[in-house]
This record gives structure tokens, sequence and C-alpha cells, in this order.
């Protein structure tokens, strides 16, 4: 019978066992494990290999959290800036087995709630499993094999805007100077400011991510400059596999010369170069987004709480989650 069998620790050589794995996501990396441990120091990565008898067929690692007196297992968790997780498996294995293992782990000692989200994971199978469904987008770009065809993949305006920006000699340099959270962090602020709103999250998030992930080899940092003004920051993790959105800001002052769009053609000529075959820009229905070709795709979060009431849980754990980095972001 597959069972989930639950690990002291990670083992030391966990990128390299996972890597095998077609549903393998730079979310299943240590570094980015412990970005995320780092910024929910209440929480716990947990770790287990999916058995079969004496046989691994796999591996699942979650962000084990208590609130309100529920063990909850997010594999991602929301809040987490976390795209994808879910159980490691290869092409092939039974995918109803591996979950229904999976689902004997309910109980208080792993979970009373659990949350998955991974494009593999078959949507009837999960009805099935008695699953609620959570349907949302993110906005894809496939990139093309070679620079000249990725420029032509770009909406007339962002190609018109991009030369604008190059005829204005704005540069964009790649960086691993550690002050370009600082600087991405003050114009955030600015953005949210002009807006009425506080950021969602302080300064120790995109810390945290530039630190766990920059020695890891995992994140484009980038700088747009006009001279030596600075005019737009970026951080954008990234595997083989694809390159994230994460963030990116600009100072408003500066619009007029066109710094984003030479910013998200930067990481497209990254991703050219490094062979990376999808920038994933998270989030969906966004015009600015759209200029840089793609699509909308299905993002779909699936969750199953053991009691009715930890509906209401999940719902409450999630808006006190939002509010608490609100309010840490004023002093952060």
């Amino acid at each position: 019978m597959i069972r989930f069998e639950q690990l002291l620790d990670r083992p030391p050589n966990w990128d390299q066992l996972i890597a095998q794995f077609p549903t393998k996501t730079l979310f299943h990396e240590s570094a980015w494990l412990d970005h995320v441990q780092t910024v929910h120091p209440q929480g716990s990565i947990v770790y287990f290999e999916i058995r079969d008898g004496s046989a691994i067929l796999g591996y699942y690692c979650a962000l084990r959290i208590t609130r309100l007196m529920i063990p909850i297992h997010g594999s991602p968790l929301g809040g987490t800036g976390t795209n994808f997780m879910g159980p490691l498996v290869s092409d092939g294995a039974d995918q109803q087995a591996i979950l229904q293992a999976l689902l004997r782990l309910f109980g208080p000692r792993h979970f009373l709630h659990l949350e998955l989200s991974n494009p593999c994971l078959d949507r009837s199978l999960m009805e099935n499993a008695g699953f609620e469904i959570q349907d949302s987008v993110t906005h894809v770009c496939r990139i093309a094999a070679d620079e000249d065809a990725a420029f032509a993949s770009l909406s007339t305006e962002a190609r018109n805007r991009v030369r604008k920006a190059a005829k204005n000699r704005v540069v964009v340099e790649r960086t691993d100077d550690p002050a370009i959270v600082a600087e991405f962090f003050d114009q955030f602020r600015e953005v949210y400011g002009k807006q009425g709103m506080t950021t969602p999250f302080g300064e120790n998030r995109p810390r945290s991510l530039f630190d766990h992930l920059m020695p890891a080899g995992r994140l484009l940092a980038l700088r747009v400059k006009h001279g030596e003004e600075l005019l737009a920051t970026g951080l954008f993790p990234f595997d083989d596999r694809a390159i994230y959105f994460w963030g990116a800001a600009s100072w408003l002052r500066h619009q007029k010369l066109c710094p984003n769009e030479a910013l998200h053609w930067a990481v497209i000529q990254f991703a050219v170069e490094k062979k990376i075959p999808v920038y994933n820009m998270c989030g969906g229905r966004n015009q600015f987004k759209n200029k840089f070709g793609g699509e909308d795709v299905p993002y779909v979060t699936y969750h199953k709480s053991a009691l009715p009431l930890l509906k209401t849980a999940r719902r409450l754990y999630r808006d006190r989650h939002f509010r608490g980095l609100k309010k840490r972001s004023v002093v952060e």
C-alpha cells in the first residue's frame, strides 16, 4: 500500500532527489522553502517520502501551521507567495492512489485542513476526493527560442515603448548587490502610498527572498537606470523550467522614460539566454501584462477540511494573515 512517511528533517541532497520529477517546481527547492520558513517562523516545513513497500515513489513537502488550534498543511499555503507545490511523483504514477495515501494523514497529528496547487493535479479526481476548488488565472508567456522571435511576440505598444526606453538611453542592469532590496521596497512603498494603501508585506520579505535565492542562483535582480538615476527595480525568482514575476516597482515621476517595459523585456531576454521556456507573470486579467504576449491560463487551488467549520477557519486564517502583513509593514 502506498503511504506517506514523514522524515525527521530535509535530506541534505533534497534538491538532487527532487530534480528528476516532472512535477518539480522552484517552490519545492531548498532555497525557496528556507525563504518561506524565514518569513513564516510560526510554521514549519515538513517533508515526506512517498513509499510503496520499500520503494520510494516520490516526495512531498508542505508548510505546517496551526491557527485557531487547527493544524493546516499548505502545499502551497495562500499568503506565502508560493505558486505551486504538491506531491512530487513520476509520470504515470497512480495519482488517485497517491492522493488517497495523502488523505490518510488527515488527523490532529498532521492536518485537519489541506491545500494543494499544481497543474499536474487532475481536477475531476480532486473533485471526486471531496476537495473544494478555487478558480483563478495566471498570465503565462511562452518564451521563444531566440530574441528576435521573442521581441516579435510583444504587442506593438510594448515594442514601441521598449524602443523608446532605449532611445532615451535607459539601461537595465543585472545585480547581486543587496542594496537592491531597500531600493525596491522604497519604490514599492511609493506605488502603494500613491493609492492610499499600505504595502502587503514589510521589507523583511524581499530581504529574505534575496538572502536565500541569490546565493542559490535562483533570483534575477534588475535595476533600470537613466545615467546614475534609478528608475525601477525588480525581483524575479527562477529555475530551469520557469521565471516568475515576484515583484517590481518604479518611481512614478519617471514613467515617461518607459522603465517598466524595459524591465520586463530584460526578463524575457534573460529567459531566452538561459533557455527558460516560460515567464509566469502571475495574476491575470491585466492590461499591462497582456502587452508582453502570452495568455491567462487557469490557476486552481484545491482545499479540503475534515470538519465543515474548518471552511470558516480557513477564511479567518487568510483574513488574519493579510491583516497581520499590513500592520507589520507599517513598522518594518
